[in-house]
């Protein structure tokens, strides 16, 4: 489960630092298949025969993947708003979009990091539900195939 997680923890760091560089929020689309994945890696890497152990298994493996995606995402944050806030040309590109004003740089951060703390938390525990069931789905498949062999 360890093995799984530490994968699962770089491919969320990776993913969630290159997306929260370019937009700093949620970063929703990356739950699914990385706490499924997950939790199915590490079902098929420790093998347990039991239900409840394959679940908790895949809670763990996707809690390690987790923490690394809010850990990335809190970084990514901070990095974006040190670049926005101190970008002289960014005032000139939003009023060419049609805003009127940027917002001052507190305001920025406060809802930037504000936004990305919750976001973080939700993405953790969505990973953590969904490695789960990764466990559950690996579980399933192998008993099933067991019970016609």
């Amino acid at each position: 489960m360890i093995k799984a997680g530490l994968v699962g923890a770089l491919a969320s760091f990776v993913y969630v630092m290159s997306l929260t560089l370019v937009s700093p929020f949620c970063t929703v689309c990356i739950t699914p298949p990385l706490g499924i994945g997950v939790g199915y890696l590490a079902n098929r890497f420790d093998k347990p025969i039991k239900l409840t152990s394959s679940l908790s298994v895949g809670a763990v493996a996707g809690g390690i993947a987790g923490i690394a995606a809010l850990v990335a995402q809190m970084l990514a944050t901070v990095v974006n708003g040190i670049l926005v806030t101190n970008w002289s040309g960014l005032p000139a590109m939003v009023r060419a979009w049609g805003l009127v004003q940027f917002p001052r740089a507190p305001e920025y951060w406060q809802t930037t990091l504000l936004t990305n703390s919750f976001c973080s938390v939700v993405n953790l525990v969505i990973i953590v539900a969904l490695g789960m069931l990764g466990g559950m789905m690996w579980f399933q498949r192998h008993h099933k195939v067991m019970a016609v062999s």
